[in-house]
């Protein structure tokens, strides 16, 4: 299959991506507690998601669905994302609220998530950022509970990055760097293991109240990593909110959307898929295929005729597709071109979040 530069492949992880998912996680400067920039530890996410995908799991159990965007129709690998469902069932999930208002404003140590479904693992190759890919990167994870929404629940969330670097986080230097005696980035992959037998000693008892609390730390809680705010302008515009729920370490908020109430499933539409050798010169879109089991997706130009969608050859390839399947479709209404030209990057066209 010719490569082309104008078709974006998003398909599942599978174990042979393991090296290239690290080496793009380590691109990350630290911080992005699901994406752990360790072999063996990626390696156990993509196996959890590739059994998730090929339905040997118990859907009682939690699912983990990892998916990678490929340059070209099955490139290089440049970004990954992941829906993850029944958070907290097997793991404890523990953060903080932030409860009460002025002088009586505290945090509390919460598991209010527990078996919500989580979207997150969102990771893009700085290099790629300019384009604008992001923002299709973001919603096919939308696109994969509309195949099948009855494997997720109603409540969804997102956990953004809060204020922290290698140095720490305001909210992790001021409340646990000395009582466990690690740097942030040690303390966060550990915890990020979640191991019930030690969690006990880790959480905080009791109301730990704000206003005692440095300035700078108190200015960081709920507040996004300046790497994430791209990524919560893009929850907000599906209709996320602050939830008034942090992260335990970085402060960063934990944002809230009802499944069914997500612009970009609520937008998508089924559609018949028209495949045409010609050059499309339409907009991108995104086009998905399959249920669950053998989900794709591509970004890729396409063009509306009547009640059928006309994608390239290359793409109805990429689908798997044969005559007269239906396809999920998705447009913005803005226009929405990708740019190729790499050297238009700007770091506020970040998207990274857990």
């Amino acid at each position: 299959m010719k490569q082309s530069k104008d078709i974006y492949l998003i398909r599942p992880i599978v174990t042979g991506d393991a090296e290239s998912l690290l080496s793009l996680v380590k691109k990350s400067s630290g911080g992005l507690s699901s994406l752990q920039p360790r072999l063996n530890f990626l390696k156990g996410y993509i196996e959890a998601s590739e059994e998730s995908f090929s339905h040997k799991n118990n859907f009682d159990q939690p699912c983990k669905y990892l998916l990678g965007l490929f340059e070209g129709a099955d490139k290089k690998l440049i970004g990954c994302a992941a829906v993850k469902t029944k958070t907290g069932i097997n793991t404890p999930f523990i953060n903080f609220d932030i409860l009460g208002e002025g002088d009586d404003q505290y945090l509390s140590a919460s598991s209010r998530f527990k078996g919500s479904t989580e979207v997150g693992s969102l990771y893009l190759d700085p290099s790629y950022r300019s384009l604008g890919l992001g923002s299709y990167l973001a919603r096919v994870r939308y696109l994969l509970m509309a195949t099948e929404p009855w494997r997720f629940d109603d409540c969804i969330i997102a956990e953004l990055r809060g204020i922290c670097d290698t140095n720490g986080s305001p909210l992790y230097n001021h409340i646990f760097k000395d009582k466990l005696e690690k740097n942030f980035i040690e303390a966060d992959s550990e915890y990020f293991d979640r191991n019930p037998n030690s969690l006990g000693d880790i959480v905080p008892i009791g109301k730990l109240s704000t206003c005692d609390m440095p300035i700078d730390v108190r200015a960081s809680l709920g507040q996004p990593n300046i790497s994430g705010q791209a990524a919560m302008k893009l929850l907000q515009s599906e209709g996320f909110i602050f939830s008034g729920t942090i992260d335990l370490f970085d402060g960063g908020p934990i944002m809230l959307a009802h499944r069914d109430t997500i612009r970009t499933i609520m937008n998508s539409r089924l559609i018949k898929a028209n495949k045409v050798d010609e050059i499309i010169k339409g907009n991108y879109s995104i086009v998905t295929s399959g249920a669950i089991e053998n989900f794709k997706a591509v970004i890729s130009k396409t063009k509306l005729i009547g009640d059928k969608v006309n994608i390239s050859s290359e793409a109805y390839e990429a689908l798997s597709l044969t005559k007269n399947n239906t396809v999920r479709y998705w447009k913005s209404n803005k226009k929405n071109k990708i740019q190729h030209d790499k050297n238009k990057y700007t770091y506020n066209s970040a998207i990274e979040h857990n």
